[in-house]
C-alpha cells in the first residue's frame, strides 16, 4: 500500500462525490418543482382560469416562472444550510461521532485491563504507523462486534471499539480490527467518511419535514371544519411527497455511502494483513462476527448516519447489492486468503454463547510477541530508504511496542493524563544547561499556579537517565491528552512554549522540531487546517522553499558546512534533472523554515513523497546516519501529513539494500 497514491485516489473520489451529490440534489429540486407545480394547479385562485388539463402544465411554469425559481433556490438553500450545520456540529472531528453513539473516552489509565489492553495497542499501532496517537473511545453500552476511526484528518481522530468486541476479541484479533482502521485513516478513507455525514444529512432531512407535515395533518383533519379541508388535502400532499422524495433521498445516500464503502473495506482488510503480517487476526476477529449472536448490530438510533464507517455491517436489516455497505462477511474472510465452513462457525458460537458482555474478565494478553532490546540507535537509523512508505508492518508494530515498553510507568501515566500531560512535555523542552534551565524554570514559575513546576523538575530527573530517542514517542503518547485540554489551556499553554525556546539564545534542531509539532498539534485540535494536497504545484516554483528544507536539515546533519553543500546537492539532484538553487542557511532559519513547511505542506501528495524520497538521499548520503536526523526527517514527515514509521532493529543501510 502506498500512502501518497491512497491519498491522491481519495481525492479523486471525493471529487466524483461532489459530483454525485450534486446530481442527487438537482433530481430532489426538480421532483420538488412538479410537486410544487401541482400544488399551484389545484389549488389556483379563482382570479386565475383554471388550466385545461395537466397537458397545459407548461402554461404554468412559463406562467409563474419567478415563484418556480424562487422555490427551486429556497429548496437548494434548506439543503446547503442544513448540511452546513450538520458539518459545523462536526467540527470537533472524530470525538463528536463517538460521543454522538454513546462512546466513552479512554486511556491507558482506565480500571478495566481490556480497556488498557485496547489503548496499548491502539499507541503502539500510532507509533508504528508515525500517526498522531488517536483518542479512544469505547462503546460500552453495545454487545455487537464493531469498531471505527472517525476525523476529519490524523490530528482529530478517534478510534472506537464496541464492549462486545472487547470482551470477545484476543489481542491480535483486536490488533488485526485496529490495523484496518488505521488503514482507513492513512488511506484518506476517514475523512472522506465524515465528510459525506454532512451532505446527506441535508438530502435525507427533507424526509423527516415530510413527517412532520403528516403528523401535523392527522392532528388538523381531527379538528379541522368543511371548509378548510382543501388546506389540509394539499398539506397531506405535500406531506406524502416530501416523505416520498425524502425516502428515496435516503436510498440515493445509502448508494453513495455503499459505492464508495465496499471496495475501501477490501483494501483496509488487506492492509491489516501487511500490518500485521498476519491475517489469523482480522481473519479471526470476522469470523467471531458472523458466528456471535449479537453480530455486527449497533443499537443506538443514530447508526444509520455513520453505517458506512463500521468495521461490519452496524443495522439491523441486511442491505446487499447496491445498498450494501459492507461486503459479505464470507467474502471478505476468503478475499484475505482463509477459508471456514458452517460446522466451524457453528463451535465457535457455542464457544462465544456463555460470554457475558456485561462483565469485564481478568484476560491474558494473548497474541502478544516476544520483546527485544530495542530503540532508535544509530545503527538501527540506517534503514532510511525502507522507511519512506508510510504504513507499518511487523518490524515497525514490534518496534513500536518495545519502545512504548522502555517509557516509565509513572511517566506514562503522567503524559497520559489531562492534569499532568503538559508538565511532562515542558520537561522535555527544558534545556541541559543548568543556568538556561534555571531561566527556562522562572518563566515556568510566572506562568501562574496552573502549573505545578516541582512535577516538572522531577519528570525531567526521569527523563535525564533515558535514552534521547525516547522523546517524540513520549510526546506522541501526551498527544490524546492535549487534545482534552481546554482552549484557553490550549492558548496559554502554546505561548508558554515559545517562550521557552529562544532563552538560551539559540534553537537547537530538536527544540524547534519539538515545539513547531506541539504547536500543530495545538493549532489543528483547535481549527482544523484546509488540507494539503489541494493544490498541482510544480517543484520548480517550490524551489526556493526547498532549497531553505534541504539547507537547514543537511547542516543539523554534518559537522561541517562543506559536507552538508555536498549532502544538500545530492539531495537536490534526485529531486530537479538541471539547475537548483545553490545552498543557503539563512539567518532567522526557523522563520524561514515553517514558511517553507507551509508551502510545502499545500503540494498534492505525489509531491511530498518525491521530496521525502529526496531527503532520505540527501541524510543517507555521507553513509552516517544519526538519531537527530532521523528525529528530524520523522517530524518533518508529520509537519507535511506524511506520517513514517519508525526503523526497526535490523534494517540494512541503503547501500546494502
Amino acid at each position: 500500500m502506498n500512502f501518497f497514491q491512497q491519498q491522491e485516489q481519495a481525492r479523486a473520489k471525493t471529487r466524483r462525490l461532489i459530483f454525485v451529490y450534486i446530481l442527487a440534489v438537482a433530481v430532489i429540486v426538480v421532483a420538488l418543482d412538479v410537486i410544487f407545480l401541482l400544488v399551484k394547479y389545484f389549488t389556483l385562485s379563482e382570479t386565475v382560469q383554471p388550466l385545461a388539463g395537466l397537458a397545459n402544465i407548461k402554461a404554468l411554469i412559463v406562467a409563474d416562472t419567478n415563484s418556480l425559481l424562487l422555490f427551486s433556490l429556497g429548496i437548494i438553500a434548506f439543503i446547503g444550510l442544513a448540511s452546513l450545520y450538520r458539518m459545523m456540529s462536526l467540527r470537533g472531528g472524530g470525538s463528536k461521532v463517538a460521543l454522538g453513539l454513546g462512546g466513552t473516552r479512554v486511556d491507558g489509565n482506565h480500571p478495566d485491563r481490556k480497556v488498557r489492553r485496547l489503548v496499548n495497542t491502539v499507541e503502539e499501532m500510532a507509533i508504528a504507523s508515525g500517526l498522531p496517537v488517536p483518542q479512544v473511545y469505547v462503546l460500552e453500552q453495545e454487545s455487537g462486534i464493531n469498531a471505527f476511526a472517525a476525523g476529519h484528518q490524523p490530528e482529530d481522530a478517534v478510534v472506537a471499539v464496541t464492549r462486545g468486541a472487547l470482551e470477545i476479541f484476543k489481542r491480535d484479533e483486536l490488533q488485526g480490527v485496529l490495523g484496518h482502521e488505521f488503514s482507513h485513516i492513512l488511506n484518506g478513507d476517514m475523512r472522506m467518511n465524515i465528510r459525506l455525514l454532512g451532505p446527506l444529512f441535508g438530502i435525507t432531512l427533507i424526509g423527516a419535514m415530510g413527517g412532520i407535515l403528516l403528523r401535523s395533518t392527522a392532528y388538523r383533519r381531527v379538528r379541522s371544519s368543511r371548509g378548510s379541508s382543501g388546506g389540509v388535502m394539499v398539506v397531506l400532499l405535500l406531506g406524502v411527497s416530501l416523505t416520498v422524495i425524502g425516502y428515496i433521498g435516503l436510498l440515493a445516500g445509502r448508494m453513495i455511502k455503499a459505492a464508495i464503502s465496499r471496495q475501501r473495506e477490501y483494501l483496509a482488510d488487506a492492509s491489516a494483513v501487511q500490518f500485521t503480517r498476519d491475517n489469523n487476526g482480522i481473519g479471526g476477529a470476522l469470523k467471531k462476527i458472523a458466528a456471535w449472536a449479537h453480530g455486527s448490530t449497533l443499537t443506538d438510533a443514530g447508526v444509520e448516519e455513520v453505517s458506512h464507517m463500521l468495521f461490519a455491517n452496524g443495522l439491523r436489516k441486511q442491505f446487499s447489492g447496491l445498498f450494501a455497505t459492507h461486503p459479505p462477511i464470507q467474502d471478505r474472510i476468503q478475499r484475505i486468503g482463509m477459508h471456514f465452513s458452517n460446522q466451524e462457525l457453528a463451535k465457535l458460537a457455542a464457544e462465544m454463547q456463555n460470554i457475558d458482555v456485561g462483565t469485564a474478565t481478568q484476560v491474558s494478553e494473548e497474541g502478544s510477541t516476544t520483546e527485544t532490546q530495542a530503540g532508535f540507535t544509530a545503527e538501527t537509523v540506517s534503514g532510511f530508504a525502507d522507511s519512506v512508505a508510510p504504513g507499518f508492518d511487523g518490524e515497525s508494530l514490534q518496534t513500536a511496542r518495545t519502545v512504548i515498553k522502555q517509557v516509565p510507568d509513572r511517566i506514562r501515566s503522567e503524559v497520559e493524563s489531562i492534569d499532568t500531560v503538559r508538565e511532562v512535555v515542558l520537561a522535555l523542552l527544558l534545556s541541559e544547561d543548568h543556568e538556561v534551565k534555571d531561566r527556562q524554570m522562572e518563566v515556568i514559575r510566572a506562568a501562574g499556579s496552573a502549573l505545578d513546576w516541582p512535577r516538572i523538575i522531577t519528570v525531567r530527573q526521569q527523563l535525564d537517565s533515558l535514552p534521547d530517542e525516547l522523546r517524540l514517542p513520549i510526546l506522541d503518547l501526551g498527544f490524546p491528552a492535549v487534545r482534552q485540554l481546554t482552549w484557553q489551556q490550549r492558548m496559554d499553554f502554546s505561548a508558554l512554549v515559545v517562550k521557552l525556546i529562544p532563552l538560551d539564545g539559540k534553537v537547537s534542531s530538536f527544540e524547534y522540531m519539538l515545539s513547531r509539532l506541539l504547536l500543530q498539534m495545538l493549532e489543528e485540535n483547535y481549527r482544523p487546517a484546509p488540507r494539503s494536497g489541494t493544490k498541482k504545484i510544480k517543484l520548480v516554483r517550490l524551489q526556493y522553499h526547498l532549497r531553505t528544507l534541504f539547507s537547514v536539515v543537511a547542516i543539523f546533519g554534518h559537522d561541517t558546512e562543506k559536507q552538508a553543500i555536498r549532502a544538500y546537492n545530492a539531495g537536490m539532484n534526485s529531486l530537479f534533472d538541471q539547475q537548483w538553487p545553490e545552498y543557503h542557511l539563512p539567518a532567522d532559519w526557523a522563520t524561514h523554515f515553517d514558511a517553507a513547511l507551509d508551502a510545502i505542506d499545500r503540494v498534492r501528495p505525489l509531491i511530498k513523497e518525491e521530496i521525502i524520497k529526496s531527503l532520505v538521499v540527501m541524510i543517507s548520503f555521507d553513509h552516517d546516519y544519526r538519531i537527530e536526523e532521523y528525529e528530524m526527517l520523522r517530524v518533518i514527515s508529520a509537519l507535511l501529513h506524511c506520517p513514517m514509521p519508525p526503523v526497526p532493529d535490523g534494517r540494512q543501510s541503503p547501500t546494502d539494500i
